[in-house]
């Protein structure tokens, strides 16, 4: 069932998948709409819960309009008031969980936010681990040139977006969390490096291993922050809903009424 809710003049499209018990809010990834979540929903559902999902604004059935992590967050607002959610769970996949992380910086009543394997890509030289400075800045000037070969091939929206998440301080975000926030992260995220020439590969392979020793830092050192990971590559709702739903019923007690 779809319905459309209205933020100002933005139509937002909706994607709610009935149940009862704990409300779920779901939140796709970058070019990706809320049917991305329907092996997911499915297991929520059978685990009695209510799954709802959303189209991101510029995204499926959704209206366009610029980007902004502020505007999003308000669109998943609008979206909870209008269909009534009673202090959702947030999970997000990829640009979706990016989107929720922000929110938990915004609405302590909330249960629990997750953000799924949404990490963005390196920004700076020295988010590449292990390599000195010289290699270090030619290997991320590669890395760079290659990103934004791959920008020329995005439509307008989405190259406006890449450049948001580029700006997002996402560890940052993290720390300002005002709910409970697991972080998950696919381990096969490094294969990514395959996409890439060399030096550009070996420039991803050292940001994720940067990636993943911060998440360890930040788990160890924020009472609300929980970070995890999955034996998946980047999309653990759908190469793994079953385990996805363990994994998030083991850090957080009574979800899905599972231990």
């Amino acid at each position: 069932m779809t319905s459309v809710t209205e933020a100002g003049d933005l139509p937002l499209s909706v994607r709610d998948y009935g149940g009862g018990g704990q409300d779920v809010l779901l939140l796709h990834g970058g070019g990706r709409t809320a049917e991305d979540w329907d092996p997911f929903a499915s297991v929520l559902l059978e685990n009695g819960l209510r799954p709802v999902a959303m189209d991101l604004r510029s995204h499926g059935a959704s209206g366009s309009a610029p980007w902004s992590w502020s505007a999003a967050a308000d669109d998943v607002s609008t979206v909870v008031d209008a269909l009534g959610l009673s202090k959702p769970i947030v999970i997000g996949h990829s640009l979706g969980g990016m989107v929720a992380a922000v929110w938990a910086t915004r609405h302590p009543e909330c249960r629990l936010a997750v953000n799924l394997d949404g990490h963005g890509n390196p920004t700076r030289p020295d988010q590449l681990l292990g390599m000195d400075e010289v290699s270090a800045d030619w290997a991320f000037a590669h890395l760079a040139e290659e990103l934004e070969d791959m920008a020329k091939g995005m439509d307008d929206g989405l190259r406006e977006i890449m450049r948001e998440i580029d700006a997002l301080d996402l560890f940052a975000t993290y720390r300002a969390a005002q709910c409970p926030l697991l972080v998950v992260t696919g381990d096969l995220g490094s294969e990514y490096a395959m996409l890439f020439r060399e030096p550009a590969g070996q420039a991803w392979s050292a940001g994720f291993a940067w990636l993943k020793e911060q998440l360890a830092q930040l788990d160890a050192e924020s009472p609300l922050v929980t970070t995890a990971s999955m034996p998946t590559g980047h999309d653990p709702h759908r190469e793994d809903p079953e385990g996805l739903v363990l994994l998030i019923a083991e850090h957080f007690e009574g979800f899905a009424g599972l231990r």
